[in-house]
């Protein structure tokens, strides 16, 4: 057992780390959603934060390679082909997420410090559009991906006769609706609101698999045949 308290571990400060970034996230850009000219402003106005949370964001990620494996192994005793699904969504999570922090700490680091008290240069605030842009679409995609992985390894939990396991995947079910609720911002920004409970799940969940995850093989529930 004491092998396993590494990539339990993992999985708790990758959650841990989730909500650290999202929190910073939001004190930079006060819980809204700025255009790229008042998103260049605000970062310039906390630097340190927003580049701390994206040097985390980056950080973060090989928890999440180690962590993966250990899902992926134990998703494995019920489906190989799970488990492969597992390894290769934490794998593509990981390295994209990872992206998503280079793009938006370039943002923070070398174009909000051009930021000045007068009118913005209309070149300064295209690049900043282009960056951001291209941030936030590797982040969506890792956000996809981590839903994905936290879709596969609950359907594989759920008719599991572990309690622990058949929570996990309830627990995982919301987790993943509200992650992809969030998608819905880029028809409007409303769905934004789903970030804040969804990531909060997505934490708890990356918790609770940790511990629900075990030696002995997830036993699906079989009923009792009828007469």
């Amino acid at each position: 057992m004491s092998a396993h308290r590494i990539p339990r571990a993992a999985l708790v400060a990758y959650g841990a780390c989730w909500l650290a970034v999202a929190g910073l996230v939001a004190v930079v850009i006060r819980l809204q959603v700025p255009d790229p000219s008042e998103l260049l402003r605000d970062v310039a106005d906390r630097r340190a934060v927003w580049i701390g949370a994206n040097a985390l964001l980056i950080a973060m990620q090989p928890l999440l390679m180690v962590g993966a494996p250990f899902l992926a192994r134990d998703v494995g005793q019920r489906s190989e082909a799970a488990a492969d699904a597992v390894r290769g969504l934490g794998a593509l999570a990981a390295a994209i997420l990872a992206m998503s922090g280079v793009f938006h700490g370039v943002l923070g680091a070398h174009l909000a410090d051009q930021v000045t008290a007068g009118a913005l240069d209309p070149d300064l605030v295209r690049s900043a559009t282009v960056v951001h842009a291209l941030g936030d679409t590797c982040w969506f995609v890792g956000l996809g991906a981590l839903s994905a992985l936290t879709a596969v390894t609950s359907a594989a939990w759920w008719r599991s006769t572990g309690r622990p396991r058949r929570r996990t995947a309830r627990l995982g079910a919301v987790a993943v609706v509200c992650g992809l609720l969030q998608f819905g911002w880029f028809v409007d920004h409303a769905f934004g609101l789903f970030a804040a409970p969804g990531t909060l799940l997505q934490a708890v969940w990356l918790g609770a698999a940790s511990a629900a995850t075990t030696d002995r093989p997830p036993v699906t529930a079989v009923e009792a045949p009828t007469r």
